[in-house]
């Protein structure tokens, strides 16, 4: 009887091959498929009885239930028929975009009454009956040939890319990835950066100055530009100030409290209307939206990570409507709700707009569950670890490794065009908490097919989709995919192309410095705060702080519970359990500060470098009010004198 071998963490293992064998249709879209095949042969059916009877006004009717004007095709009329295909088809990009359903059906179902009641028709002639009854099916078998002659194309790259794969292998990394992770120390223009995000969040929670407006619908909303705000400010303290609180933990609750603002989440009530045809406006409670569940439940797992659980209390997280209506939830409603959702969905993952899987949005609603189960103690990650893991594979995977970027819930159809690096990358970055595996050989692929070296700088292809910052929808400037290029190979543990890829943004894009605070001039307020999450990042840091949280010692230790912002800046703060290492600049020229210090031992006397007294005591409570110069790079330390 043989055993699997025992890997342990820091050893190499094989990478993870494509699998060897994939149908021509994915198990559960071939069940999608065939459902719509039988519903469409009996419209097919019914719409040719109906023809036959003789009944022009009738048969003009059923033949515009064959496809979006049908009735103007089946009577002659070739041009109305063109224009109503032209308009059925801008309005499925209406409701891939906006999750709109309403306006497919709405196109279809106008010209079908527009030919029947409106035009003169004589009679049906038999010849264009019989081309507009064969148009779908004819449209259905050169789209499946098609398909089935790029399934075989990718299925032979898939076995040449085995190939390669088998002799690559990944190091098994634990969770966390080393039991004391490091705590670097930020530069001054590290600070400079730093304090765009911390003045987005700052700010009084019913302004959003500084923020990118463009909609609420699509990339460019409020609630990603609020959630990569919370994912940098938790990376900057997770890898450079574990010890420290004050401003920082408020401008991290500010970034997640902002979000119960209905300018940021009162899309849903117009999404779940012509989506799913529900008057339900709850963004938590229902069957979608896992582009704020996911999002935000990640945001919240990192922030609770450093110790405070406010938001898994009754109502922590309330999204208000108006003065009399709000709909109070917490971070358990948040992970429940993607729990539940996953479990009723048949591909397990589920929608962001009403009817649409994006496997990137996913990822954060995964990663919630993970961090979830770790601070509760719940298991819903470990329910679904299966299931998950095989959907990535079998139904958002193509044979030869390329992510499938969308998918249609009812339909399960597919659009290729939304699998570019822009996508790619960020599935790859935050599936490396849940599925190393198969991150790792995303993140090879990406380099094997993508990524070109030209003797300077790494660089991604000069497509339209690499060449656009989502943040605002502007193109030319391909620095938005560079940013996630360098915090993806962060993550993975390719340094080499991670400060590549960084130094080529950094030296790209015009730096606009005002009163102490730098941003890049060319990039969206997001682009800006994905610069930063890169900036602070690490080899596997996504990946410690939502599946391992802070060491014992980082929470219970001595921490900088108060400072002046914008007067202090705090390039490292970090606590060994009994002392207190702090590395803090001025914000604006020399300063002579406060700071307040807690979660010391009460009425115990601390030893002080680089303050003003060379002791302090701390209270009954266990802070101590420490008074110090600030003049350039500050090193401070606090440690029992007994």
């Amino acid at each position: 009887m043989s055993s699997t071998p025992v890997v342990r963490p820091g050893e190499r293992v094989p990478a993870r091959l494509l699998p060897s064998s994939r149908p021509v249709l994915s198990p559960v879209t071939r069940g999608k498929f065939g459902r719509v095949a039988v519903v469409y042969a009996l419209l097919w059916s019914g719409g040719l009885l109906v023809a036959a009877t003789g009944n022009t006004v009738a048969g003009v009717a059923a033949m515009g239930l064959l496809l979006p004007g049908g009735g103007h095709l089946a009577s002659g009329h070739i041009a109305h028929a063109a224009m109503a295909l032209a308009a059925f088809g801008l309005a499925v990009l209406v409701w891939w975009m906006i999750g709109a359903v309403i306006a497919p059906i709405a196109v279809w179902l106008a010209f079908l009454l527009e030919a029947a009641m409106t035009h003169s028709h004589s009679h049906l002639s038999i010849t264009w009956i019989a081309i507009t009854a064969g148009l779908v099916p004819c449209i259905v078998v050169v789209a499946f040939a098609v398909h089935l002659l790029r399934h075989r194309h990718q299925v032979v790259v898939a076995r040449r890319v085995n190939t390669e794969l088998a002799h690559v292998t990944f190091v098994q990394t634990a969770v966390p990835s080393t039991p004391e992770p490091s705590v670097g120390e930020a530069t001054a223009d590290d600070l400079a950066h730093l304090r765009f995000a911390l003045d987005l969040a700052l700010q009084p929670l019913s302004e959003f100055a500084g923020f990118d407006r463009r909609d609420q619908f699509r990339e460019a909303a409020l609630r990603y530009q609020l959630c990569v705000l919370g994912y940098a400010l938790s990376m900057y303290r997770y890898t450079a100030a574990p010890a420290f609180a004050g401003y920082l933990a408020e401008a991290q609750e500010q970034s997640i409290l902002k979000m119960g603002d209905k300018r940021v989440w009162g899309y849903w009530a117009l999404e779940n209307a012509w989506g799913r045809m529900s008057l339900g406006r709850d963004p938590v409670d229902n069957h979608d939206n896992v582009m704020l569940t996911g999002w935000q439940g990640a945001a919240v797992g990192m922030y609770e990570s450093f110790g405070d659980n406010r938001f898994s209390r009754p109502g922590g997280l309330t999204y208000t409507w108006s003065d009399s209506q709000q709909y109070r939830h917490d971070f358990h409603d948040l992970a429940e709700s993607i729990h539940r959702n996953m479990r009723r969905s048949a591909y397990t993952l589920f929608s962001c707009e009403p009817r649409w899987i994006y496997p990137v949005c996913n990822t954060f609603g995964v990663n919630t569950l993970v961090a979830h189960d770790r601070l509760h103690g719940t298991d819903f990650h470990a329910d679904l670890s299966e299931p998950i893991a095989r959907a990535y594979e079998q139904e958002f995977t193509r044979p030869d490794g390329k992510l499938i970027g969308v998918r249609n819930e009812t339909l399960g159809l597919s659009w290729n065009i939304w699998a570019s690096d822009g996508v790619s990358l960020p599935t790859t970055y935050w599936m490396n908490a849940f599925l190393p595996d198969q991150a790792h050989r995303a993140w090879w692929l990406t380099k094997r097919n993508s990524l070109e070296f030209d003797g300077e700088r790494y660089r991604l292809p000069r497509t339209a989709a690499n060449r656009c910052d989502v943040g605002n929808y502007s193109f030319g400037s391909d620095s938005f995919a560079h940013t996630f290029l360098s915090l993806t190979a962060r993550e993975m543990g390719d340094d080499e192309i991670a400060d590549n890829a960084f130094a080529y943004v950094d030296e790209k894009e015009d730096v606009e410095r005002s009163a102490g605070v730098a941003r890049y001039e060319g990039l969206s307020t997001q682009g800006n705060l994905y610069s930063l999450l890169s900036r602070f990042s690490r080899p596997a840091a996504n990946r410690d702080l939502i599946g391992a949280g802070l060491p014992a010692h980082w929470l219970a230790g001595p921490r900088l519970a108060e400072a002046a912002y914008p007067d202090v800046l705090v390039a490292r703060a970090v606590t060994d359990g009994r002392a207190l290492d702090l590395v803090l600049y001025p914000g604006d020229g020399g300063v002579r500060t406060t700071v307040v210090v807690d979660q010391l031992r009460p009425h115990h006397r601390y030893a002080a470098l680089g303050t003003l007294d060379a002791t302090v005591e701390a209270d009954r409570h266990g802070r101590a009010r420490v008074d110090l110069d600030i003049e350039g790079r500050t090193v401070v330390r606090m440690e029992p004198t007994s």
